[in-house]
């Protein structure tokens, strides 16, 4: 295959993953082109000639990916040139790298000039394995570019299957990575099929005819890829059983959490100041608020967005006593009586000055009373290497104009907050009756509000399960995330955050309540499900009664991501026996060969 057939295929496959994932035309993507977008690029794979080109060939295809699924990051205010660039730039190095290994099974050992005979037994037997191989190199990668500093979870196969709902269920044991097993192996299998097409044009001939004996007789291949077939049917419909039975059979809610979330539709990075924010915040929660008293309903909490109070804290909560002028933030809360979750900053430490992302939590008494700093910050945007080296901060400063970023929070906050009661009745810990209780204080448990102990992701945070999985491990009933994504004013980058995001849900069997400046503000079910949404970059309000069910630890999250570990482990094992193969001479191997086949004989 020539290098402008290899491009133009590779091309095509980053074209169909971006069409396969949420963009601006499918909003929710498509598990049809997910479940195909790789068929072009397995044809570049099985036809590499060198290590250097494969991986030049898939870090053509993470570049051109990144590239085509998150061009909206040119928005990001100062930074658009360094996010865009750089996340692109990055990913296709671990994409390098990972193209290194796909070149494995073809490397010029004996063994595999062996296989390139297309007509031996031995090439027969190595269909399954280049198929299953190529999966868990892409799994591993896909791992890989959504882990550590450079995580970036955007782009991948997982996201296209957003809307395969009965399949999805499976990430609360394998995690997002079972996804994109199935859809790369699907990919694989539907390009091998081409590809026995092409080299073998008699099978279909034989296939239309059904001779079926012929072709048992006189091609083996056609039974390799078949058991291919075989395993992937076999997952796939487990997979799909298992996906039916958390849909049918649902967990009954414990409690419920009454929560005001708004929309202000106001991007504080075009706003001088807060006070315009506040003003169309605090309307409408008024608004919410007088709606739910004509229906004889209070709320438990009111939600607002990430970044909508500009001064930091802790020194801000003197300032907002104050301020704004005639609407003064701190009575507006003690007069609503609830308490008020808020995205903001906060100072930890003065000399030198380190500030973290935060959410601020104001009790119903208009106290300031905690707060949680972002932990997992965005590369080349809200963290920048070495940018707390003076010497690199001063030239980001002033000669990039680029702004130093954030500090990462160190430790994981939760806020407890007073909910209510299902309509059945079901007790949370909180309320349980002890029968040597009197009855007096019997009746002051039933009659108690049940606490939900909440945990607040920042933005990003909600992409990454190292951070929420540790969250709702240590107690966690519910995840309410805060996010500012109405820098981008695109519909795609709203909806592919809403995407990744919405596995967390799946993952820990939780709900997840996204509070955003314009979008996507929504209420996720621990199915995956939408239970109550706003519509995108409209100043809006809304009321929802989040359920909170029972906390029970999922597979996944007590061993996380288990798969694409076992598969590096499997490479490694693979990497070593290829160097082995590699260091025995060819007319060694050839000896080797021709006693065991007169062993056989014997």
């Amino acid at each position: 295959m020539n290098r402008i057939l290899q491009v133009f295929y590779i091309i095509f496959s980053s074209l169909l993953i971006t069409a396969a994932i949420p963009n601006e035309i499918l909003l929710f993507g498509s598990p049809v082109l997910a479940f195909c977008a790789l068929i072009p690029f397995y044809f570049v794979y099985t036809k590499q000639s060198s290590y250097l080109e494969a991986g030049l060939n898939f870090a053509l295809l993470a570049f051109l990916t990144q590239l085509f699924s998150s061009w909206w990051l040119g928005s990001f205010k100062e930074f658009a040139f360094v996010t865009l660039f750089f996340t692109c730039f990055g990913t296709s190095l671990e994409a390098f790298a990972a193209g290194l290994l796909l070149y494995m099974p073809f490397s010029k050992s004996q063994r595999t000039r062996i296989l390139r005979e297309r007509k031996s037994l031995a090439y027969t037997s190595f269909i399954p394995m280049r198929s299953l191989y190529f999966v868990i190199v892409y799994v591993f990668y896909e791992h890989m570019k959504s882990i550590g500093f450079l995580g970036y979870p955007w782009g991948t196969l997982s996201m296209g299957l957003y809307r395969f709902s009965l399949l999805t269920q499976i990430a609360d044991i394998t995690g997002t990575y079972g996804l994109t097993f199935f859809a790369a192996l699907a990919s694989a299998i539907i390009a091998e099929i081409f590809i026995l097409i092409v080299e073998e044009p008699k099978i279909l001939k034989h296939l239309i005819t059904r001779n079926y004996s012929k072709i048992r007789r006189k091609y083996p291949v056609v039974h390799s890829l078949a058991s291919v077939i075989f395993l992937f049917s076999a997952l796939f419909a487990l997979s799909l059983l298992y996906g039916s039975s958390k849909t049918l059979f649902k967990k009954q809610p414990v409690k419920y959490l009454g929560t005001i979330m708004v929309q202000q539709n106001k991007d504080p990075w075009k706003q001088k100041d807060d006070n315009e924010t506040i003003r169309v915040s605090q309307e409408l929660t008024t608004k919410e608020i007088n709606l739910l008293k004509e229906k004889g309903q209070k709320a438990d909490l009111v939600v607002w967005s990430e970044g909508c109070l500009r001064y930091s804290f802790p020194s801000a909560a003197v300032h907002y006593k104050y301020f704004p002028a005639g609407s003064q933030l701190t009575k507006f809360i003690k007069d609503s009586g609830l308490p008020f979750i808020f995205g903001g900053s906060y100072v930890i430490n003065e000399s030198p000055r380190q500030s973290v992302n935060a959410t601020i939590l104001y009790d119903s008494k208009g106290e300031f009373r905690g707060f949680y700093g972002k932990m997992h910050l965005v590369p080349f945007a809200e963290v920048i290497p070495f940018a707390d080296i003076p010497a690199v901060a001063s030239f980001l400063k002033n000669k990039l104009k680029v702004p130093t970023g954030w500090h990462p929070g160190n430790q994981y906050v939760y806020y407890d907050i007073m909910g209510n009661s299902p309509k059945n009745k079901i007790l949370s810990p909180v309320n349980v009756i002890n029968l040597s209780d009197s009855a007096e204080i019997q009746k002051q448990k039933e009659n108690q509000p049940p606490l939900v102990r909440i945990s607040t992701p920042i933005c990003y945070d909600d992409a990454f399960p190292d951070v929420c999985v540790p969250m709702f491990n240590n107690g966690s009933e519910l995840l309410v995330n805060l996010t500012d994504d109405s820098w981008s004013q695109r519909i795609s980058s709203e909806y592919q955050h809403f995407v990744v995001s919405s596995f967390r849900a799946i993952e820990l069997r939780t709900t997840l309540a996204r509070s955003t400046n314009s979008g996507y503000t929504c209420v996720i079910s621990p199915e995956g499900k939408v239970l109550f949404d706003l519509p995108l970059f409209e100043e809006k309000a809304g009321f929802f009664n989040i359920p909170v069910y029972p906390h029970k630890k999922t597979i996944y999250s007590r061993f996380g991501n288990w798969l694409p570990w076992l598969f590096r482990f499997f490479l490694i094992a693979l990497a070593i026996r290829e160097y082995i193969l590699f260091k025995i001479p060819a007319e060694v191997s050839s000896e080797r060969n021709l006693k065991k086949k007169q062993r056989k004989k014997k």
